[in-house]
């Protein structure tokens, strides 16, 4: 039905739609590539070479992916006090396409600067710099993107045209994705592998704002409700801030949508941080490789394309409403299972990075394999207390014993050891960085429990685990993002458009910033998967608030309103 009526549309709303929907083509690569893949791994790499595991400040223990996850909340804090201003004015003065051709340079420009931080001295530091102003124009250019959508489709096209948008986003991000992968299968373990990483971040930028130009050529830019014509810059920053004023008095009479708002801030707070803090996560703490996180987020971004049009047409059947509930509840397991991503603990003689064989003719053992040494700061300090013995080496008993007193026990320890044959046959341990070492903290007996439960009876190590969570993820991603932004679209009145969508980008901002400072918070004073339970609570809370959202009472009063505005042409 909703195809038949999107065919039926004028040819040139047809066009129109289309240059929408390109645009979350071009800036998804940002997302994908960048924030989901490619960054918060590179990142946490870039902190380990600088700074090793982690820095303590102010009695906080600053991990990469909680440092990475601070400048984030920086970020999308600066676009949430902004945003509200720069929306009313845009509501009386024909510059929401202007706003919208800044926030993308900002985004692409600063994004293709990441590619100089080899050139410093302090290159985690540069990047860090770097994207946060990058991050500030994605997040500025979605606020103005999202309030278009009002004025391009009908109401009853909404959920079909916002989840269109969403699928072509995650196929665009996909594709480049796939090119950037290719990059750096291709190039790993070569001289030019970091080269090909900063080229592939580069190339981002680049592809954003290329494809960014179709939209801002062919999108008009909306008709004014109360246009005001005349204004000095003074004056339209006054008049912004009277409006916002006017608009937080206002909003209480639109109840529902007022709810609805208070429901999405919690449930997106979740959503947004996970997202940003996924590829961190796996890379701090969870050790999955960038090759397979990218190979991941590949998957991801198919299935999701996907799965946003199936939740379109679920939403059809069950409401908008009813079909947003699905998608967060299918969320909240996720993520419980997503703390629960740990590497199976090796058991076979063979899985071990150490390995040593008792050889009867000289009562002495030898090493069979040996791990390669890097140069992380961890792996140097093992090195100091260790020595790099070669494979082939052979040791005898006492110091066989001591090398697996020092891989059980060492602080810097990120290796496994097993002997076989001999009087320490059958002897093991894992080092308290190893990938499967679970510490002490207050949920690690969940992670044991599925790892012991799930995970090692399905043969799942950590990658595969991600993986198989990625592609579940992919069914309620587009779903939950596309459906929460048209029901937003259905309750708030389309003559305030710019108004509204600012004041929903400036609460998606604002909880897009107290999610990061929970988790950094959150670690700091526990651990990365105690924060992340954090953040799926919020999700829980939103899910509950949702119940109390009633869409046809918010639609007839969105309808009111714009019937008091009739609208003046540009």
């Amino acid at each position: 039905m909703a195809q038949a009526n999107r065919g039926s549309l004028p040819v040139q709303q047809r066009r129109v739609i289309r240059a929408w929907c390109i645009y979350d083509w071009a800036n998804s690569a940002y997302a994908t590539s960048g924030i989901a893949a490619i960054f918060p791994v590179y990142f946490v790499l870039l902190f380990r070479e600088g700074l090793g595991e982690s820095v303590s400040f102010l009695g906080l223990t600053f991990t990469g992916s909680s440092v990475w996850s601070f400048g984030i909340a920086v970020s999308t804090a600066i676009v949430a006090l902004s945003s509200p201003l720069l929306g009313v004015i845009a509501d009386r003065v024909p510059i929401k396409k202007s706003l919208l051709w800044v926030y993308t340079a900002v985004g692409a420009l600063f994004t293709v600067l990441i590619f100089f931080s080899a050139y410093t001295a302090q290159p985690w530091a540069w990047m860090l710099g770097m994207l946060v102003l990058a991050n500030i124009g994605f997040a500025g250019c979605l606020v103005f993107y999202n309030s278009f959508l009002p004025h391009i489709a009908p109401r009853e096209l909404l959920d079909d045209v916002s989840s269109r948008g969403f699928a072509f986003g995650y196929v665009g991000g996909g594709l480049l994705l796939l090119v950037h992968l290719g990059l750096i299968l291709a190039t790993r373990n070569t001289g030019i592998a970091d080269l090909v990483t900063r080229a592939s971040i580069a190339s981002i930028g680049i592809w954003w704002f290329g494809w960014a130009l179709w939209t801002l050529k062919v999108v008009p830019e909306p008709p004014l409700y109360r246009a005001v014509g005349g204004l000095s810059l003074l004056r339209a920053v006054a008049l912004g801030f009277a409006e916002l004023g006017r608009t937080f008095r206002e909003i209480r009479r639109f109840k529902v949508l007022l709810t609805y708002i208070g429901a999405y801030l919690l449930f997106n707070d979740g959503i947004q941080t996970v997202l940003v803090i996924a590829g961190a996560f796996a890379a701090d703490t969870i050790g999955i490789p960038l090759v397979f996180n990218m190979a991941t987020i590949l998957i991801i971004q198919f299935v999701a394309a996907g799965g946003a049009m199936a939740f379109a047409r679920l939403a059809e059947r069950i409401s908008t409403k009813g079909a947003l509930t699905v998608a967060l509840l299918v969320w909240i397991v996720l993520i419980l299972f997503g703390v629960a991503v740990v590497p199976l603990t090796p058991t076979e003689h063979g899985e071990f990075d150490y390995q040593l064989t008792y050889r009867g003719e000289s009562s002495n053992y030898e090493l069979t394999r040996t791990p390669e040494l890097g140069d992380s700061r961890s792996e140097v300090v093992w090195k100091e207390e260790v020595g790099a013995i070669p494979t082939g080496a052979v040791l005898d008993s006492g110091r066989a014993g001591q090398l697996l007193e020092s891989v059980r026990r060492s602080e810097n320890s990120l290796y496994g050891i097993s002997i076989s044959g001999g009087d320490l046959d059958g002897q093991t341990g894992v080092g308290r960085l190893h990938p499967s070492a679970l510490g002490e903290g207050p949920i690690d007996w969940w992670p044991a429990a599925v790892r012991q439960w799930v995970w090692r009876p399905m043969g799942l190590d950590a990658p595969y685990q991600w993986l198989a969570l990625g592609v579940a993820l992919g069914v309620v991603l587009g779903g939950s993002q596309a459906l929460a932004r048209s029901l937003f679209a259905q309750i708030s009145p389309v003559a305030r458009s710019g108004e509204f969508f600012s004041f929903f980008g400036f609460m998606s901002r604002a909880s897009s910033v107290f999610g990061p400072i929970l988790y950094v918070l959150v670690t700091g004073l526990l651990d990365t998967r105690v924060a992340v339970v954090s953040i799926m609570l919020l999700i829980v809370a939103g899910v509950i608030a949702l119940r109390w959202v009633d869409v046809a009472a918010g639609a007839r009063m969105a309808d009111d309103e714009a019937a008091g505005h009739p609208a003046v042409a540009d």
